[in-house]
């Protein structure tokens, strides 16, 4: 689960806030996948139909003035985190990928466990059956889904 102290320090557009501080709140989701192409003004209107938006902003790279591709939405009613989180959501014709926001020193940060890791850096040899047997040994490990970069040969 994402959480809001991994991506201050980073570059904004649309924001309604300039005060982050931990950035996490009950009724904040993050948003990834995003198009590049897709505004503020889509990103709003999208999410804006399932109710009242507070904040909102899609990060882009403090260097190029580039989106990033994911941004995060906060609610003013918590419970539309529910609603949003259970349907599949397509933004700018691509299915974006929607997580709850865990406020930094919650309860539920605590207790939460993810189903899902990401482990950056591994040797193109490496295959998905090696990484498959090396984290069952660790955990019930159910699936193990290499991907590539588009322009590399590179984890």
């Amino acid at each position: 689960m994402p959480r809001a102290s991994q991506f201050n320090n980073r570059s904004s557009m649309g924001s309604k806030r300039s005060d982050y501080g931990d950035g996490a709140c009950l009724g904040k989701i993050f948003i990834g996948g995003l198009a590049k192409e897709t505004t503020i003004d889509t990103f709003v209107k999208y999410f804006g139909k399932y109710g009242e938006i507070t904040d909102s902003v899609i990060m882009k790279d403090r260097l190029t003035g580039r989106p990033r591709g994911f941004g995060f939405i906060t609610y003013a009613d918590p419970s539309v985190v529910d609603i949003v989180i259970a349907e599949t959501h397509v933004i700018s014709g691509k299915q974006v990928e929607i997580k709850r926001m865990i406020p930094k020193g919650s309860a539920e940060s605590n207790d939460f466990k993810t189903k899902k890791i990401f482990v950056g850096g591994i040797p193109a040899a490496v295959t998905e059956g090696n990484l498959f047997q090396h984290y069952i040994f660790y955990e019930n490990c159910n699936e193990c889904i290499q991907r590539f970069a588009r322009t590399e040969h590179i984890h």
